[in-house]
């Protein structure tokens, strides 16, 4: 009787395996996937995310060295995004932008392993998440960290980042003020 019921359930076995194979069908499954993603990126622009990026103006500013291109966006510090309020000044290095904080949390992790122990993640209203890689209160310190982050090749970018943000508009504080 045991050995009728264990030749049944190896046949049973025996039959599923073909199934857990890879076909063309999985490969072409797997593609379509693939391709509906990409697209549901490309569509982002119509989505809350696209609005708040075209929301984001930029400006031209003046510095030491020349005049730089300067992003303005209503911003202010994530919680759990490695910075307190005082940490951001008026223009930052802003070296990635993610949906997802986890992303944004992961980006600033890397960046601060590798040189940059002051980054922190910033958010939008939306909420839509920047790694900012340094602060500063003057537009040429900025500008120069930006060129020597570039320099550097810390990280591999995506388009349009690096790019220096002015969060002119960013004392929407995290915490209640103090009394």
């Amino acid at each position: 009787m045991r050995l009728k019921t264990m030749t049944a359930v190896l046949l049973a076995t025996a039959a599923l395996l073909p199934s857990c194979k890879t076909t063309e069908a999985n490969y072409r499954e797997a593609y379509e996937k693939t391709v509906a993603a990409r697209n549901a990126d490309q569509a982002l622009d119509s989505t809350i995310y696209g609005a708040h990026r075209r929301q984001m103006t930029a400006t031209t500013v003046e510095t030491a060295d020349g005049a730089v291109e300067v992003r303005v966006q209503l911003v202010r510090v994530a919680e759990g995004g490695g910075g307190i309020p005082e940490n951001l000044k008026r223009f930052n290095v802003v070296v990635g932008q993610f949906k997802q904080i986890f992303n944004a949390r992961s980006l600033r992790n890397r960046i601060a392993d590798k040189g940059y122990p002051g980054a922190f993640v910033v958010e939008t209203s939306e909420p839509f998440y920047f790694v900012v890689a340094a602060s500063y209160d003057d537009a040429t310190e900025a500008s120069r960290a930006l060129e020597l982050f570039k320099d550097k090749g810390v990280i591999t970018m995506k388009e349009p980042c690096p790019f220096i943000l002015d969060a002119t508009a960013r004392r929407r504080q995290t915490t209640s003020p103090k009394k």
